[in-house]
């Protein structure tokens, strides 16, 4: 199966899968080419016949969730924005950027002058590089909704000259942060109905829901935990909210499709655990449907049967959950691409928040094998490992390790095997008389005594990354260290 993946800048990928593929299956294949291990933060939209912007659901099936059209027609979007400092990749980084672009380009985010003004600034130098009058080209009315006078166009320009030789990843980390502080940041929009017929727009977002008007005017805000139940059936989404009172009301949306309403109930569920839930409970993660035919096979054959069985969410780890599994996914790589504060983050006339320091130290504190000085060690200690198991090997077949002797000159280069083969030593050309069996120091021990000197002179290396060195190279112990 052929699917046209467009990303944010309306570049299109090809990407075949499987024709029973489930929608992960794609997703990854799209990561992959992109160099994205934050895979979780991502997620696949298509258009449903009545033109609504539906997610497609990466634990099913692509060919049940989509119409009989080859190629599939699928679009890569940001489903869970999060805050900068969170995004350890340079790669996740830059589609974030390209989607908020998009976003301001389509009026979903508006901001104050003075943001419109630095953000106007930053676009350009993302987009253009150092100022130039000839090419130059500024955002601000598509921001603000308002015309720049020149006053206006002098202070962009001059914020403009200011980001000179500002690399392009660092202007999209300090536009990520200018654009996360807006109060719609990371919020999806659903279009619907309420009971009289007024049209609204719902968005789904990390603090609650949002009911606006057509206008993007605020009517209504509801937290998550004054939601007691979210539920759907068929065209409509009910949402009983517990008021100050302790009274319970229910608001009720309807929506231009059953699929579009499927959208909305889902969203409002996965956002809650991805954003306020320590982890993804069984209740959300293995909830199902299933068609006619696989109701019928569950009750006649086996209750725990998997035909016809569709997830209704497809979440898997939440906001904690993700960053942490990212951490450890690029740490076991090799690779800690945290953008640092000095060459990605503000100007110097901008000093990183009290938020931001906080998250920068709890996030070197979630694995004490992670920072720079035991990375430094582990790699320092496999290169000793290597040479060590280089010393040891045969210097005849150099495959099996070293356990013969010559006698009587007592040269050890080589193993049984190849030793039993000569009649003269290959280092000093003495005749050999007989060979000895010999059993020298394996790499495990000679790594423990690496070690030992190690923590003496740099203080100490973790257990986990001893055991990880030993185990990955199946070093084994032998019962006697030296014999002759």
């Amino acid at each position: 199966m052929l699917c046209h993946v467009t990303r944010p800048d309306s570049v299109v990928m090809e990407v075949e899968v499987d024709a029973k593929a489930n929608g992960e299956d794609c997703l990854n294949k799209v990561c992959r080419k992109l160099g994205i291990i934050e895979v979780d933060y991502f997620g696949l939209q298509f258009t449903g016949s009545k033109g609504e912007n539906l997610w497609l659901n990466l634990r099913n099936r692509i060919c049940q969730q989509m119409d009989n059209v080859v190629p599939c027609r699928l679009r890569l979007r940001v489903k869970f924005f999060v805050e900068p400092h969170l995004i350890l990749q340079e790669q996740t980084r830059h589609v974030f950027f390209m989607q908020v672009k998009e976003d301001l380009h389509n009026g979903h985010l508006r901001m104050g002058l003075e943001q419109a003004e630095e953000l106007s600034a930053l676009l350009a130098q993302a987009e253009f590089g150092d100022y130039n009058q000839n090419t130059a080209q500024y955002w601000y009315s598509e921001l603000c909704g308002e015309e720049p006078c020149p006053d206006t166009i002098n202070s962009i320009v001059s914020r403009h000259k200011a980001l000179e030789g500002a690399s392009q990843g660092s202007v999209e980390y300090q536009a990520l942060q200018l654009v996360s502080l807006l109060e719609h940041y990371g919020v999806e929009w659903h279009w619907a109905r309420d009971a009289n017929g007024q049209r609204l727009a719902i968005g789904v977002g990390p603090e609650g829901i949002a009911i606006c008007k057509e206008d993007f005017s605020l009517v209504n805000r509801v937290s998550y935990p004054v939601i007691q139940i979210a539920t759907q059936s068929g065209k409509t989404v009910y949402l009983t909210v517990t008021k100050e009172t302790n009274d319970n009301v229910v608001l009720m949306f309807k929506l231009i499709s059953n699929r579009a309403a499927s959208g909305l109930y889902r969203a409002i569920t996965e956002t809650h655990a991805f954003y306020r839930c320590d982890t993804v409970t069984n209740a959300v993660m293995m909830q199902y449907s299933r068609d006619f035919k696989g109701h019928l096979a569950s009750l006649f054959l086996n209750e725990n049967i998997n035909l016809g069985k569709k997830y209704v969410f497809d979440i898997r780890r939440t906001s904690k959950e993700v960053y942490d599994h990212a951490r450890r996914a690029l740490y076991n790589a090799g690779v800690m691409d945290l953008m640092s504060r000095s060459s990605s983050g503000s100007p110097s006339s901008r000093s990183p928040s009290r938020d931001d320091m906080q998250h920068h130290e709890e996030a070197e504190q979630q694995d004490d094998g992670s920072d720079c000085g035991s990375c430094q060690q582990s790699r320092a200690l496999q290169e000793r490992l290597q040479k060590l198991q280089e010393a040891l090997l045969c210097m005849l077949c150099c495959e099996e390790q070293i356990d013969a002797a010559f006698c009587p000159c007592g040269h050890l280069v080589c193993c049984q095997t190849c030793a039993s083969q000569l009649q003269l030593c290959p280092v000093c050309r003495s005749e050999v008389e007989h060979v000895q069996h010999v059993y020298l120091p394996t790499c495990t021990s000679l790594l423990n005594l690496t070690m030992a000197d190690n923590q003496r002179h740099h203080g100490g290396i973790s257990a986990s990354i001893c055991r990880d060195l030993t185990s990955s190279h199946n070093c084994t112990e032998y019962d006697k260290i030296y014999h002759t």
